[in-house]
């Protein structure tokens, strides 16, 4: 690694991060720099490095050897992230289309229909416990329904959701994470506790397993078949193990976008003007329609500008990992092949450098031009970007516009911190008071 300055120690790493998870990331780089080493590898916020590595296809074609350990040692974990070459061209060819745009426009009713179906369980308003949690089960319901082809009303579909929100509920809420930023002796103390949650992970996917062989059994003996990934995963030719590993390793990821909403959310709540804005906007292009698609979205301005922000400031991974299939320049030096690289992307969506006011949330950023566009990947870019982005950004808009339509979301608390992961989420409930939105 010539010329790449050396970075901090974990310890020192750990504590910033720990000390403020957004942030930390941000003083990581201002003290040593965009690039630097880290446990021999590399650690970078430079935009420059970071769109090499995602944009050219030779560094793409091997994954990280912290995600293979991963999809090795958490059980239900393996799936289209963690994968590479042949295995993975051939589960990406099974689940793609249902992330095409065209099949997520086609999907826009009833997305509409099963959120205002969870909605109207908040009746005339009331307070809520956990937002995040609440926006979960709305989530769920709809990637069982569109994602998943699922009869919400069957036992057998309400089984199979309950546990795939177990399953996230139980790593996310780990005392025995993986995925911190680097290793530390520390770490060696919770080995016990990693061991009996992996066991109970291990038996929860085991029954997982049978319910997803009941309902591909169902399946085939009522003539079921869709586009979804049920049936798609199953005609790919997958054994039952690799099918409710890769459907659980999907739910996982849909997840992601149920945190930014609830974020949204958050936001919408410390900031309400921008809830007139957006509503004031989507009654203006939608008309007499009930919800938006993905083709309105150039006609919505400001409502794109808020998701952007959020994405922006509150990305779903705060760091990811890569690794070098070549040569790579960094800086004046560079960085061998086969080595391990840390995309800082919290750090990149909120350097100084690249942001004006990068720690204030701010919407109407996104009417001027960016000092450099390739600080913002939320959801990556090149060859192994995010295949979910259309469906997440319709999933966004269009809970949003259901939830305006009908209510208004005051969060209760002032004070929501973030665990200090690299896939964050908050650290405890997010108590929040619904309130029925009267129409002027």
């Amino acid at each position: 690694m010539t010329s790449i300055a050396k970075g901090p120690s974990a310890r020192e790493a750990k504590r910033l991060i720990h000390a403020n998870s957004q942030q930390g990331w941000v003083d990581l780089v201002l003290k040593y720099g965009n690039n630097f080493r880290y446990q021999g590898g590399l650690a970078t916020a430079d935009p420059a490095v970071a769109h090499t590595l995602l944009m050219q296809r030779i560094h793409t074609q091997h994954r990280s050897e912290g995600y293979k350990l991963m999809s090795r040692l958490i059980p239900g974990a393996p799936g289209v992230l963690f994968m590479e070459g042949e295995e993975w061209h051939k589960h990406v060819q099974a689940v793609m289309p249902v992330f095409t745009k065209s099949a997520v426009d086609s999907y826009a009713d009833r997305m509409h229909k099963t959120v205002v179906d969870c909605l109207g369980h908040w009746g005339q308003g009331k307070q809520i416990s956990d937002l995040f949690e609440s926006i979960t089960q709305v989530g769920l319901q709809v990637v069982l329904r569109v994602g998943y082809g699922l009869d919400l009303a069957d036992s057998l579909t309400q089984r199979f959701g309950n546990m795939l929100m177990t399953y996230k509920q139980q790593t996310m809420t780990s005392h025995a994470r993986l995925d911190e930023f680097g290793f530390s002796l520390n770490q060696l103390r919770i080995i016990p506790t990693f061991l009996r949650e992996r066991y109970q992970l291990k038996r929860l996917i085991q029954t997982l397993n049978q319910v997803v062989g009941q309902i591909i059994q169902k399946r085939q003996q009522t003539g079921s078949q869709g586009q979804d990934w049920f049936h798609l995963l199953d005609k790919a030719g997958l054994s039952l193990p690799q099918i409710t590993d890769e459907l659980n390793h999907i739910y996982g990821a849909f997840n992601a976008i149920d945190y930014m909403i609830t974020c949204g959310l958050v936001e919408l709540s410390r900031h309400p003007e921008w809830a007139v804005r957006i509503r004031n906007e989507l009654k203006q292009i939608l008309g007499d329609r009930l919800y938006p698609t993905h083709a309105d979205l150039t006609h919505l301005p400001d409502t794109t500008n808020f998701m952007k922000e959020v994405f922006r400031y509150y990305p779903v991974a705060a760091a990811v990992l890569r690794r070098t299939g070549d040569k790579l320049n960094v800086g004046e030096g560079y960085l061998p092949t086969n080595q391990e690289v840390m995309i800082m992307i919290q750090a990149l969506h909120l350097h100084p450098e690249f942001w004006d006011s990068p720690t204030v949330f701010d919407p109407d950023r996104w009417n001027r031009p960016l000092r450099d566009p390739r600080a913002y990947i939320p959801f990556l870019i090149g060859p192994r970007q995010c295949i979910g982005r259309h469906l997440a950004e319709l999933h966004f808009v269009m809970t949003l516009n259901a939830l305006l339509q009908r209510f208004d979301i005051q969060v209760l608390s002032d004070n929501l911190s973030i665990l200090p992961y690299l896939i964050p989420r908050f650290a405890g409930p997010v108590p929040a008071q619904v309130t029925v939105y009267n129409q002027p």
